[in-house]
């Protein structure tokens, strides 16, 4: 039974959701470490309305968001266009989290042993297949 199973996985989630190599996914997943990661990872100045959309929030939420990260040097803006671009100052803040992330997260698949690893990702790529919606 699927619904069990559906139970099953969340309460999974919940307890994983304990770990700290999980908060600190959640944290690269919003706000600051969000933003940043996106615009290291695209390469590319940003508008605000494409962050709101990747976000998942209202602009009003990425302009409140992108305010506090110019006071705190972590982004600029070209104020003519409103384009987003990292600060060298943001690009490190957000590389160190990452490399912390990485090497976490690396343990962890170590722990799985390679096929289960491999496998781990697989299943989890089909999941994100399926649930993402066409476009």
């Amino acid at each position: 039974d699927y619904h069990l199973l559906a139970e099953e996985l969340i309460e999974l989630h919940r307890r994983l959701l304990s770990f700290p190599v999980n908060r600190m996914l959640a944290d690269l997943a919003k706000g600051e470490l969000f933003v940043l990661n996106y615009l290291i990872v695209h390469q590319d100045p940003v508008h605000p309305k494409e962050l709101s959309q990747q976000m998942m929030v209202s602009t009003a939420r990425v302009a409140a968001l992108l305010n506090r990260m110019e006071e705190e040097g972590l982004d600029s803006r070209d104020n003519r266009q409103t384009i987003i671009t990292p600060t060298q100052f943001g690009i490190q803040f957000v590389q160190e989290h990452r490399t912390g992330l990485v090497d976490v997260m690396a343990k962890a698949l170590e722990l799985l042993g390679p096929e289960d690893a491999q496998n781990y990702l697989r299943i989890q790529k089909k999941i994100l297949q399926n649930l993402t919606p066409p476009v």
